[in-house]
């Protein structure tokens, strides 16, 4: 071997101990002092992140239809590489008319240098359906939840509405999301087929029974409509609740919306003006001071007080409704002939601390705590606050300076046709969370009165719909009840030429199963509650009596029914 050649075996034998260096320096590189780093990235690579949504709980009637339910919209993708030119032109063709948009607008999106291209965020099933029709490869089709509601507007503010996050506005849908909307489960899990894999499991959302009756219900808002028009009111609230037990049967206002296209409404329809919106009740109240005056034994239905037509309480001066000064009048007739001066003379002879005693136990000023989202409080000025003046104690007597929600209102009342107990008003009876179901047990609030007050209160009232408010009547039946005319405040005066006519009554009187409360917003047929809303009452009655199967009077009296309470 000559010299050459012990070079380049030199060269070569260093080559390889060089090349030997560099992959043991790299291996102890990558193994040893980055072993941990590589390590990670290599099981990171083989990890995957999956996904457990839950479905939406659905809503049902107290007889189990269903009210609100789930479906999906979907969006409409392209991958434009998929497609040729001849392709694209075809297809955008026949997407036109079927995603109502250009056909040059589609073309462009087929034909774009780029992997993916978006065509519509969210179309129904049925354009979706008309899409997978077609067939072509390239389109992708990804449904999104949605929520429905199959009886379309029923009960719209009692249910609420879902967005496009899943998230519950309004309503049962929003008070109740967390449990509607059950808890979406993951876990990370690793591709290789040597791992044990986990079950990813969601919890599913709970399903809502309601109180709320569906027949009712629409019977309820078929006839509100029909009052609106009939007295040219802008708008109206009708509640018809079970008194012993606080069940909402019926909650429907007008105007309604739809809870499916919530998106494309007047957001002010979306508010709840049953407990969200406050007005003054007006007569209606009177119902609420003579319960009060007979519990704490300031009178008797035979008490008498003289009426000259005005009292000055505060600096402030109460007339009658009819400008009328009757003379000495007593408490049955107060309250049949509706005496502003008489309600405003009972409260002072009560005193503020009693007074106001008694309406903090029928719960004004306070929420009614029921399960529905956006429940405002109502307002109650008591003595010692900053806006509490001595003319209140007559004003609040008679409906005036105090505000209450349509809710709050019937709440309140209901304690007379309950024997004093005030119960908390609820829509939803039962939820149905897999194999539990949670009951809901009927919750007191407050003892307002006495029993005794409550049954004599209660003859009073049946008096008061007897002399006052025949346009309540129901034949068979005995009404319980009040009309109400209210004022409307605005800017700090009160409108001359608006007014909110109401009524509030319970049947039957003597063993009562229902309680409806009727609120007109400014009606033009008539200012007053007697001749738009009492009517409306005994309409909606006659219709209600036979739909839910409550036998007449004479009827249950024969069976036995309802004399445990008239003995009383």
């Amino acid at each position: 071997m000559n010299s050459s050649q012990q070079r380049r075996l030199w060269l070569v034998i260093i080559f390889f101990i060089l090349a030997m260096v560099i992959i043991t320096g790299r291996l102890v590189l990558f193994q040893v002092l980055e072993g941990a780093r590589w390590k990670e990235l290599g099981e990171e690579i083989q990890r995957v992140n999956v996904v457990a949504r839950p479905d939406r709980g659905l809503i049902y009637d107290r007889s189990m239809a269903v009210l609100a339910g789930n479906s999906a919209d979907y969006q409409i993708g392209v991958s434009p590489s998929l497609l040729s030119g001849e392709d694209a032109d075809e297809i955008a063709t026949a997407l036109a008319p079927i995603l109502q948009k250009p056909r040059f607008e589609i073309l462009a999106a087929l034909q774009a240098d780029e992997p993916y291209v978006l065509l519509a965020g969210r179309v129904p099933p049925d354009v979706a359906e008309a899409i997978r029709d077609l067939d072509y490869d390239g389109i992708q089709l990804d449904p999104l939840p949605r929520r429905i509601y199959p009886q379309g507007k029923l009960a719209c503010h009692v249910l609420g509405y879902v967005d496009f996050d899943g998230v519950g506005g309004g309503g049962v849908e929003g008070y109740y999301q967390t449990e509607l909307a059950g808890e979406a489960a993951s876990d990370v899990r690793s591709i290789s087929p040597l791992t044990p894999q986990r079950s990813v499991i969601a919890r599913e959302g709970s399903d809502l029974v309601l109180t709320i009756n569906r027949s009712v219900q629409y019977l309820v808002e078929q006839h509100l409509e029909r009052t609106i028009f009939e007295h040219g009111a802008r708008s109206g609230t009708i509640l018809v609740m079970d008194p012993r037990n606080g069940d909402v049967l019926a909650m429907a206002n007008y105007p309604c919306y739809s809870p499916y296209h919530f998106y494309e409404e007047n957001p002010e329809l979306l508010t709840n003006p049953a407990i969200s919106r406050q007005y003054e009740p007006g007569s209606v109240m009177k119902l609420v001071t003579m319960a009060a005056a007979l519990d704490s034994g300031t009178v008797t239905p035979t008490s008498t007080y003289y009426d000259s037509g005005v009292i000055e309480v505060g600096g402030h001066r109460t007339y009658n409704w009819d400008r009328s000064g009757p003379g000495t009048i007593d408490m049955t007739t107060l309250l049949s002939r509706s005496l502003n001066v008489g309600a405003a003379t009972i409260a002072t002879w009560m005193g503020p601390e009693t007074y106001y005693m008694y309406l903090e136990r029928f719960n004004f000023g306070r929420r009614t705590g029921i399960d529905l989202m956006a429940e405002a409080s109502g307002t109650l000025h008591l003595p010692g606050s900053p806006y509490w003046t001595e003319s209140f104690i007559a004003t609040n007597a008679y409906g005036q300076g105090i505000a209450v929600t349509p809710l709050q209102m019937a709440a309140s009342v209901m304690a007379l046709a309950n024997d004093g107990q005030l119960m908390q008003p609820h829509v939803v009876q039962e939820i149905h969370s897999g194999d539990r179901i949670l009951v809901h047990e009927p919750t007191v609030l407050s003892q307002a009165v006495s029993r005794e007050t409550a049954n004599v209160l209660n003859a009073m009232a049946v008096t008061a719909v007897q002399r006052e408010t025949q346009t309540a009547h129901v034949e068979g039946y005995t009404i319980a009840g009040k009309t109400g005319t209210a004022e409307i405040p605005e800017n700090g005066v009160y409108l001359s030429d608006a007014t909110i006519g109401s009524f509030i009554g319970w049947l039957p009187a003597d063993d009562p199963q229902l309680l409806i409360l009727i609120k007109l917003d400014r009606p033009t047929s008539s200012q007053w509650g007697s001749m738009t809303a009492a009517p409306a009452f005994a309409t909606l009655v006659e219709e209600l009596v036979v739909l839910m199967n409550i036998p007449p009077d004479v009827v249950r009296m024969e069976a036995g029914i309802g004399e445990a309470r008239s003995s009383n």
